[in-house]
């Protein structure tokens, strides 16, 4: 029996026992009360006891109602709440960045987001199991790892697309497994995160290279200084022939070594720091007749024609300082790596989209072969080893070119023939300075701006 059958019982009862009460309370009291009076009375007191017992009743039955309508009022924000956090659960699984892959005991797939998907190379196809979202024994072994321990674990998964061995081809993951627990002790399942670490650990390989071919270049120089100081020490010095040559040697020796520590530092400036640059509207044809003039003494030591080719009215946007440094660096490459007698010419054009400008430095010497041609940006690459440290090269002068090309907002890159020689090109952005002012305008870069080459 439901409360408000028993609440309309009760008052039914509580209405027949007040008339009853009455009924007998006027017999007794009022025995000779004619019929019609009595008649007229009891239909007035069962009219007051019916009014009241039915206020009674409705006010209940109110009552019941409202509390009704809040439960079904509170039942339909906990499902909207539900649905609206399960909708939240869902979009945020879907659009982390790291993959989730989530199976039960039985190593049934529960889960796997897009991300997962992806690092996985599963596209969109179902999955069921584990071993239908990766047949790597690491993964494996450590999702069974979770589930028998409750313990966390981790690995660390390598894998191969395409049908080459090439390095781009190769990606590698972290994976960290942990338990999913639906209650306190009991293991239900495992929730698997997968990262991708490839950019990690390739930056982690550039940045150990660099430190051991910094290392190199420092010790070779070093221990060249170290030896003719030993041999001057050891009664050299009284030889007057002799100990010109030998200072001569460490001088240009210790110059060599001032050179590749202040582009390591140039370079770390750009790539870690930020990079100040003054933005101006500079004559492009000035900023190249100073640089040759700066190395003017170097190009006829080889014997070198320089041509400035570049057009009287052509201006481009950037810093002064920074501009000098990526042609002075262009230039002196051209020197070294001319044949001797040989010419280099610099020219500019605007893009076809006229957002850029080009500048672009040729010589004529031997050329790169196409299989140098992608790696003669990296930091101390060099194409011919022994004729660069001949001519004094630091290996960092073109990794300094590209990363203050991108610093201005553009890129740097390289063409060539064996035979033909080379053409290195800097494109520059052509954005002008505040109405014709004179005045520079200033930028600043971080160095996760400049860092990708």
């Amino acid at each position: 029996m439901t409360q408000e059958r028993r609440q309309i019982l009760l008052a039914t009862a509580v209405m027949v026992a007040v008339f009853g009460l009455y009924e007998t309370a006027k017999t007794l009291l009022f025995p000779a009360m004619e019929v019609v009076t009595s008649h007229v009375v009891s239909t007035v007191v069962v009219g007051v006891i019916t009014i009241v017992t039915a206020r009674y009743v409705i006010r209940q039955q109110l009552n019941l109602l409202r509390e009704r309508e809040l439960s079904n009022r509170r039942l339909r924000e906990a499902l909207g709440d539900a649905e609206r956090s399960g909708s939240l659960l869902a979009s945020i699984v879907a659009s982390v960045a790291e993959g989730l892959v989530i199976i039960d005991r039985d190593s049934q797939v529960l889960l796997v987001n897009d991300a997962a998907r992806s690092l996985l190379g599963i596209s969109d196809r179902p999955v069921a199991r584990l071993s239908e979202v990766s047949r790597d024994p690491q993964v494996h072994r450590a999702f069974s790892s979770v589930l028998s321990t409750g313990e966390r674990a981790e690995a660390r998964i390598e894998i191969w697309s395409g049908s080459g061995d090439a390095g781009d081809q190769r990606r590698v993951l972290h994976l960290h497994a942990a338990p999913l627990r639906l209650g306190e002790v009991q293991t239900d399942g495992v929730v698997g995160a997968l990262i991708d670490i490839t950019k990690l650990e390739r930056l982690e390989r550039v940045r150990q290279e660099f430190l051991a071919n910094v290392s190199h270049e420092l010790r070779t120089p070093l221990a060249s200084i170290t030896a003719y100081i030993e041999t001057l020490l050891d009664g050299a010095i009284d030889d007057n022939e002799n100990s010109l040559r030998f200072l001569h040697t460490i001088q240009r020796n210790a110059e060599r070594m001032r050179d590749l520590v202040n582009d390591v530092a140039e370079l770390s400036a750009i790539e870690t720091g930020r990079v100040r640059l003054n933005m101006e509207n500079l004559p492009l044809r000035r900023v190249v007749a100073e640089v040759f003039n700066g190395l003017a003494h170097r190009g006829a030591r080889y014997g070198i024609h320089m041509r400035n080719l570049v057009d009287e009215d052509c201006t481009v946007a950037a810093d002064p300082r920074r501009l000098e440094q990526i042609l002075t660096n262009l230039v002196d490459n051209a020197i070294k790596f001319n044949r001797p007698g040989g010419e280099l010419r610099i020219t500019a054009a605007t893009s076809d989209d006229g957002q850029y400008t080009l500048i672009r430095v040729r010589d004529t010497g031997p050329g790169i072969a196409p299989e140098h041609l992608p790696r003669v940006f990296e930091r101390f690459y060099r194409v011919d080893k022994a004729r660069s440290r001949e001519a004094g090269g630091t290996g960092l002068g073109l990794a300094i070119v590209k990363h203050l090309a991108r610093a201005h907002g553009g890129e740097a890159y390289v063409t060539s023939e064996p035979g033909s020689g080379c053409e290195f090109t800097v494109k520059l952005p052509v954005r002008p300075v505040a109405a014709n002012t004179g005045k520079s305008s200033t930028a600043e870069f971080t160095g996760r701006e400049v860092a990708n080459g």
